[in-house]
């Protein structure tokens, strides 16, 4: 009889001691909010989680791309809006220019005007962004793109961003693309409007000259604006699809890693059941201790 209590203890506190072990493996999932915590755990889970974790990985990283190509077009866009309020009040000053009515004071007073919209004009094609980088510059990015005779010094090639799986997209426009030589033809008109005694002939020709760069100068910047409207609203289509694909791939991670909601739920089940085992395999165990107590006397 003494031998079978002490072989009934000994298997209890076995029993116990593997009750305690499930139990604390049970918290250290629940804490740490998902199933699997080693790789021996599941293999095929855990090679799963490895490839939906790093495809997570690369659309977070175009979507953050996506996020700072749209900003610098936006800010693109800003500075093309200006550009254009000022090319509209250099048409106007030309149209008036070529009045023949005008003095030499009103001529002075028209290039005057000119060569300070000239100036608000050449800022603006100079731009940098928030990181020092000239805007139109293409990837010659620390290099103005224009000098201070208006000629275009930038890159030949506009800069380029891969914002989703098979899609490049051009994030910004070359300053001769946008600009021309409008910077040559209006200082040049400003010149015959300051010139004294004036030249009619080579003022009208310089005028003229400065309407048709003008012309062609709003025309670029039309399309220049249309195509970062498209651009834009391609990376909202980019990002509407890519957040979905985002969230389908948490939960494929989720699902692999097992901290869904399901297998959540299952261990919080799992770990009221082995509070119960383990309290049970407890009492049996305190039990058989008062029988062995007794046993000895």
């Amino acid at each position: 009889m003494r031998l079978s209590t002490m072989y009934m203890f000994k298997q209890n506190a076995e029993s116990m001691s593997k009750r305690v072990s499930d139990n604390n493996e049970i918290y250290l999932r629940l804490s740490a909010g998902k199933s699997l915590l080693r790789a021996s755990d599941d293999p095929q889970g855990a090679t799963d989680a490895v490839k939906h974790q790093d495809a997570l990985a690369k659309l977070e990283l175009y979507r953050s791309v996506r996020t700072s190509a749209r900003n610098a077009m936006e800010h693109e866009e800003g500075i093309l809006s200006g550009v254009g309020t000022i090319q509209t009040s250099l048409k106007e000053k030309v149209i008036a220019a070529q009045n023949g009515s005008y003095n030499d004071d009103d001529r002075q007073s028209l290039a005057k005007e000119m060569s300070g919209l000239r100036g608000s004009l050449f800022n603006l094609a100079n731009t940098r962004d928030s990181q020092g980088r000239y805007i139109f510059s293409g990837y010659h990015s620390d290099t103005a793109p224009f000098d201070a005779a208006g000629n275009y010094q930038g890159g030949n090639e506009a800069r380029q961003q891969t914002v989703a799986d098979g899609t490049t997209m051009q994030v910004s426009r070359l300053g001769d693309a946008v600009f021309g030589d409008i910077f040559a033809h209006l200082d040049k008109a400003v010149a015959e409007l300051e010139r004294d005694p004036i030249d009619k002939a080579e003022l009208e020709k310089a005028l003229s000259a400065a309407s048709l760069a003008l012309d062609s100068g709003i025309d670029r910047l039309g399309k220049a604006q249309a195509e970062l409207g498209t651009n834009l609203q391609q990376l909202d289509s980019l990002d509407l699809n890519g957040d979905s694909l985002i969230n389908d791939t948490i939960v494929k991670v989720q699902n692999a890693i097992g901290a869904d909601y399901g297998t959540m739920t299952s261990l919080i089940m799992d770990s009221k059941m082995s509070e119960y085992a383990l309290s049970a395999s407890m009492m049996v165990f305190q039990s058989m201790q008062k029988m062995n107590l007794f046993n000895k006397f």
